[in-house]
Order: C-alpha cells, then sequence, then structure tokens
C-alpha cells in the first residue's frame, strides 16, 4: 500500500505536468501555417497540423512544373518531415491528414474528416490558427470550374503537363499522317492554349509554355509544329501584372509579345465549354446595363485545346463557414483585427488568403503574418502586425525576369543601386527596377535559397541543369491506370479480325482442358 501511494504521488504532478500544456491547432500547409508552426514551437505546447494535402507546396515553381522544366519532386516537402523537425522545440508536434470541415468556437474544437465516408475527428484547442489559403475563383462564370484547368495544387500542375503533351500528340499525328486540310481547324484547336489572369501567375505561365513550344517542341518535333502553337494571354484589367509598375508591366507585356503571346488585356470570358471559350470587351464594376449589352454584343466564340484558370482566389468553404457563423457579411474571407485576432471569435486567428487583413494575397504576406502569429503564441503576448514590403519578382523565361525591390535609403560611398543605373520606382522613390538577366538570376537565387531542405536544393539543381542540356520533360503523366484488356479496336482505327482458324484452335485447346480437369476431378 504504501508503494502505492508513493507511485501516486510521483504520478500526479507528471500528468498535472501533462494538463499545463497549451493545445495548439494549426489548419493548412502553406506559408502561413508552416512560418507560424515553426515560431510557435517551445517546450510547453502541444501543436497539432491539419491539412488534407500531406507536403508543404512551393507555389512559384508551379508554373515550372506544368510544362516539365522541373519535378514536383523540387516543388514538395513532405509535411510530416516538417512536422517532425518542428516536434523538437515543443512538446510534441504532430501531423493529421484530414479535411477541416467545421469550427466551433464556442467549446473550441475544430471537426475535420479523414475520408470522402465522413469518418470525424474532434480536435480540441486552446489556440487556433486558420491558415488554409484560398481556392480559384470562378466568379460564376459558365463552365469554368466543370472545363477549365487550374494552377493552384500540386495535382493542378500534372494535368495542365498530361494535357499539353496529349494535345501535342494528337496535333502531331494528324499533321504527319493525313493529307489535305480536312483536319485543319482540329489541329488548330489543340495548338491553341488560353492562359486567363495577367497577374505573376499568369504571365509566368504563358512565357513558359512559349519556351517549351519554342525550345523543345521545335527540337523534337519539328519548327513547322511549333510555329502551329497559340498562346493566349486574356487580362480583364487594362494591362498586366497589376501589382508591378507600369513601365515594368509593358516591358512584361512587350516580352511575351516578342515570344509569340497574343496578349489581350480589357477582356474577360463570359463562357467557356469544353472546347471552345467566349471573351468580350471587359466592362468596369459600375458599368450600366447598357454597356454591359453592349459589350455582350461583341462576344466571340473560339476554340482551345487547352483553358488555364489564374483569374483570382475565393475563400475556402470552411473560411465562408466560419465567417457566416460569426455574423460577417463580407464572405470573401475571415476579418482580422491589428493583431490577426478574428473578430468575434475567442483565441482564433487567420492569416494568409484566409484573412481579410487588407494586405495583398501573396506568399511573402502569409509567411510574415505566419512568424507574428506564432511568436504571439510563443510569448502569450499580442501585438499588432506590420508588414515589411521587400519587393516582387515576376519570371518571363529565357533567362528574362522583372524585379521591382524595396531599396532603403543609404549614404554609402558603395551606392551599389546607383552603379546599376535602374530608374527608381515607387511613390517615395525607395523601389528601384531589374530586368533581364540580373533580374533573372536574383530570381532563381531567391527561391533556391527559401526551398526548405538541401535535398530539394539539389534536386532544383539537377532539374535546371537537365532542362538546360537535354530540354524540359516531354513524358506525359499518367494520370490514371488504365485496365489491361483486349482492344475492340487495332491501332490503325480498323476492326479487329481474327483468323477463324485461331479461333477454332483457342476453341478445341479449352475444350481439352475442360476434360482433364473433369478427368481429374473423377
Amino acid at each position: 500500500m504504501g508503494f502505492l501511494k508513493f507511485a501516486a504521488k510521483r504520478m500526479l504532478p507528471a500528468v498535472e505536468k501533462e494538463e499545463e500544456k497549451e493545445r495548439i491547432v494549426i489548419l493548412g500547409s502553406g506559408w502561413g501555417a508552416l512560418s507560424a508552426l515553426r515560431k510557435c514551437a517551445s517546450p510547453n505546447k502541444s501543436i497539432v497540423v491539419v491539412s488534407p494535402r500531406p507536403h508543404f507546396l512551393y507555389t512559384p515553381l508551379l508554373a515550372s512544373s506544368s510544362v516539365g522544366t522541373i519535378t514536383l519532386r523540387s516543388a514538395c516537402e513532405p509535411l510530416r518531415a516538417l512536422v517532425e523537425s518542428a516536434a523538437g522545440s515543443s512538446h510534441s508536434a504532430t501531423f493529421v491528414r484530414a479535411d477541416a470541415r467545421f469550427i466551433d468556437t464556442k467549446n473550441q474544437t475544430v471537426i475535420a474528416t479523414t475520408d470522402s465516408e465522413g469518418t470525424e475527428l474532434h480536435l480540441s484547442y486552446d489556440k487556433l490558427v486558420v491558415a488554409v489559403g484560398a481556392m480559384p475563383n470562378t466568379f460564376g462564370i459558365p463552365g469554368v470550374q466543370e472545363h477549365a484547368l487550374f494552377l493552384k495544387e500540386a495535382e493542378d500542375s500534372v494535368k495542365l503537363h498530361a494535357k499539353l503533351l496529349n494535345n501535342l500528340e494528337k496535333a502531331v499525328a494528324l499533321i504527319r499522317h493525313t493529307k489535305g486540310d480536312t483536319y485543319k481547324k482540329e489541329i488548330e484547336r489543340l495548338l491553341k492554349v488560353f492562359v486567363i489572369g495577367g497577374g505573376p501567375t499568369g504571365v509566368e505561365l504563358a512565357a513558359e509554355i512559349a519556351d517549351f513550344a519554342r525550345n523543345d517542341v521545335a527540337r523534337r518535333y519539328g519548327d513547322d509544329i511549333a510555329d502551329k502553337i497559340q498562346i493566349v494571354l486574356v487580362e480583364a484589367m487594362p494591362r498586366v501584372l497589376g501589382p508591378f509598375e507600369e513601365s515594368l508591366a509593358n516591358i512584361a507585356r512587350d516580352h511575351l509579345i516578342e515570344k509569340g503571346v497574343d496578349v489581350r488585356t480589357a477582356t474577360a470570358v463570359t463562357k467557356v465549354d469544353e472546347q471552345s471559350v467566349t471573351l468580350a470587351p471587359s466592362t468596369p464594376r459600375n458599368a450600366t446595363a447598357e454597356e454591359k449589352a453592349r459589350a455582350l454584343s461583341q462576344a466571340s466564340v473560339e476554340e482551345t485545346g487547352a483553358l488555364v484558370w489564374a483569374a483570382g482566389i475565393g475563400a475556402r468553404p470552411l473560411v465562408k463557414k466560419l465567417a457566416k457563423s460569426l455574423g460577417q457579411k463580407d464572405m470573401r474571407g475571415l476579418i482580422v483585427d491589428e493583431n490577426l485576432k478574428v473578430k468575434g471569435a475567442e483565441n482564433v486567428y487567420a492569416i494568409g488568403d484566409a484573412a481579410l487583413s487588407g494586405y495583398a494575397p501573396t506568399a511573402q504576406v502569409a509567411a510574415q503574418q505566419g512568424k507574428h502569429i506564432g511568436r504571439a503564441i510563443r510569448d502569450g503576448k499580442n501585438s499588432p502586425f506590420v508588414y515589411n514590403h521587400a519587393g516582387s519578382l515576376c519570371c518571363l523565361g529565357s533567362d528574362n525576369a522583372i524585379a521591382q525591390l524595396l531599396v532603403p535609403s543609404s549614404s554609402s560611398s558603395f551606392p551599389v543601386w546607383e552603379m546599376i543605373g535602374k530608374p527608381v520606382n515607387g511613390s517615395n522613390g525607395d523601389e528601384r527596377a531589374l530586368t533581364g538577366k540580373p533580374a533573372f538570376v536574383l530570381w532563381r537565387s531567391l527561391y533556391f535559397t527559401k526551398l526548405l531542405s538541401t535535398g530539394s536544393r539539389f534536386s532544383l539543381c539537377a532539374d535546371w541543369l537537365k532542362a538546360q542540356i537535354n530540354g524540359r520533360n516531354v513524358v506525359e503523366p499518367v494520370l490514371k491506370r488504365q485496365p489491361t484488356m483486349r482492344p475492340p479496336v487495332e491501332s490503325f482505327g480498323t476492326e479487329l479480325r481474327r483468323n477463324n482458324t485461331i479461333k477454332f484452335v483457342k476453341e478445341e485447346v479449352k475444350e481439352q482442358v475442360a476434360r482433364k480437369k473433369r478427368f481429374w476431378i473423377i
């Protein structure tokens, strides 16, 4: 009995100490979530990261992976490994692969499902960080959700890569092995790609596809095939690259046009079908009904082999549910205060694209907000968030890019930026512009250093080197394994003609086998 009392006394403090650990639940696996995880990890924290995606995706490299410049292995980091590394600084850190479906702010519980059958997990929290990002916004345009391709997740890049290569092979077969102009329109359709959205994602993707056509298609399929590829970049605003200075945006536009990209500004998409897209002049938000009707009367339908939607983002269903339960009228995200705490909810923070914080929905903002919230949770002290903008980059392919950088004023005797001689940008004259190869080197160097592991850096270097020497990867990704079965037609399109003798022999063999089996059974 004395031993049991002694053991109980020794175990009781351990149990009390275990209960003192603050439970932190982080929803998401992007820039904001990972930054928050790294900063809030401490010995008195028990952290759970919840995400349906088992990896961290390096989004600036998605455009490159969609045309085979790099492999997705170089753009993804296993999330479980990142969480395990953070566990060394905290009491415990675990990863749960699940979809967060509902947040009960009264009971401080997150309800998540692990599969489509609805198996539920109830995760209690003391502090909750909502960093689920955003999803593509189709703006209710008919056919976009059903027929467009996107560039938001790793699987989107794989689908786009497969679509481009599949259309290319079909077109080459029709060009090389048919006569006349019977399939001329079909060939033009297969080789016509629309990129909707003139932001950094759309511009970088259009540039990558143009390089792919000019270099790799020309090398492997011939210049005549490469010349037939059409790339159309559509932007509803008067110019592309809205976040950049107009002078830099014009440089990017001219560079794309020089590559053969058809850049169309002030053009809106009104409908998307399986093999076509309807375009019309864009109108401002305050346009009258007559102005909108006049624009729609000028709409035209163009056929397309692939349409990539990179025209905006919207709130995820989880964010909309929480915003509605809190009585918000604006469903674009969660309204937060200066400390990034969700208004109307206790112990809930929102960062990145999931929050309406007044900042641009960029990875740079999400990462800084994640670090800020991580420190606040670690130290137990909230403070106003202050964003420090470092600049903007956009790769234009072919050793070309543009950069708009924030340069602090300096009285140094070695004025580097003045020696470079680039123009001054920004309302306060504190931004400088870089173009061409210097900006391209900066783009690659910056994103290379931002990778999270040495293995990814080696893999990325190998991909860039391989693409430079041997060209891009033109192996079509296998999205779905096909069943092994006898095809109903020959590869040339003619019906199968079986030899009757062979058929008879097969039947005879089957009968003999059946007899042997019957005899063996007897």
